[in-house]
């Protein structure tokens, strides 16, 4: 079943009985991951649990497709539903998906995937199938990012009037995760004192940090290798952890993937830009053009998977996290280079 906008965080909470899978895609890959969790938390209570809970790479599933039925059949060593964890789900997921549809059973699996096309087949399949949902994540608007940060204020008993709500959004990005950080930053550094002001948002919310980020993937996503070597040496420097890099290039690249798939459907570039939610700030929309004649969607999917295997390896990598990181963001600014060249 394909779920609309307005009945997923009903889902994600209290799944229906009779759903056995759920495929949640999209763009914005911290609400991929942040629905996905809210969702295993629904399923058990023991999210932790080895036994409780499989978590699959999708590789794992190319050479023997059967094991996802196999994994969502074992029986939980300590009771409760058996929940299967598939991340970075692609199209090589949709027949291991398929056969443990087949199958009778009362595990649950979840799969986690970046953006997928109407034409994809594991999304016709969970939009298709009476046992699966299909759970699209694109990026957040300024009325969702507004809602969030109302939402996250209320909680923690702040108050902030509409022009601080309007120019917090405009300070945060496409990602659900980065700006739910970014937001708890900002309530930590008020203290409990309410209410939320304009120089609040300026001493707490991106600031020096969040510019040398934009200068960093902005000279890696264009190949302008002397930008980005002092850029990323800077934000080392500073302090700015390298896992934060690889997500804010994640997501940028994310988000020049949907500009140029709305080129391709014959929109403006220009208007394209101007038209973006949150919106991309003007100084940054020449270098957004430069990209857009450097990559392809094509190469863009290519870079995005290599990103994501670079942010899985940097799990547990303690010391060696940084050499990862910037191994990453090179490697992908060396393929923009080599575009423009081309």
């Amino acid at each position: 079943m394909k779920l609309k906008a307005s009945e997923i965080e009903r889902f994600i909470k209290t799944p229906p009985d009779n759903v056995r899978a759920a495929l949640i895609y999209g763009p914005d890959l911290g609400l991929v991951r942040e629905r996905a969790k809210t969702l295993l938390n629904a399923l058990t209570d023991t999210p932790d649990d080895p036994f409780s809970v499989a978590d699959l790479e999708e590789q794992a599933l190319k050479g023997d497709p059967a094991r996802l039925a196999d994994e969502a059949g074992a029986v939980a060593m300590f009771g409760g539903r058996r929940v299967v964890r598939v991340r970075d789900a692609g199209e090589a997921a949709a027949k291991s998906l398929a056969g443990y549809l087949d199958q009778p059973g009362d595990g649950f699996v979840i799969l986690e995937a970046g953006e997928l096309t109407p034409r994809s087949a594991l999304r016709k399949l969970a939009e298709s199938s009476k046992e699966a949902a299909a759970l699209p994540c694109y990026a957040d608007t300024a009325e969702n990012l507004e809602r969030l940060a109302q939402g996250m204020f209320r909680e923690a008993g702040l108050d902030a009037d509409h022009a601080v709500l309007t120019t917090l959004v405009e300070q945060l990005g496409a990602d659900r995760q980065l700006s739910r950080n970014e937001i708890e930053k900002l309530i930590l550094y008020k203290g409990g004192e309410s209410p939320v002001t304009l120089e609040d948002i300026e001493a707490s919310v991106g600031g020096a940090d969040a510019r040398g980020l934009d200068d960093a993937v902005d000279a890696a996503a264009s190949g302008d290798m002397q930008a980005f070597d002092t850029s990323f040496a800077k934000l080392i420097e500073s302090g700015v952890a390298p896992e934060r890099m690889i997500r804010t290039l994640t997501m940028h690249l994310q988000r020049l993937h949907l500009v140029l798939g709305r080129v391709e459907r014959g929109g403006r570039l220009d208007e394209i830009l101007r038209s973006l939610r949150p919106p991309l700030h003007f100084s940054r929309q020449p270098a957004m053009r430069r990209q857009c004649a450097v990559w392809s969607r094509r190469r863009l999917d290519g870079a995005l998977a290599m990103l994501a295997d670079a942010e899985a390896n940097c799990r547990g990598a303690g010391a060696l996290t940084e050499p990862v990181v910037a191994r990453a963001m090179m490697s992908i600014a060396r393929a923009a280079a080599a575009g423009r060249r081309g």
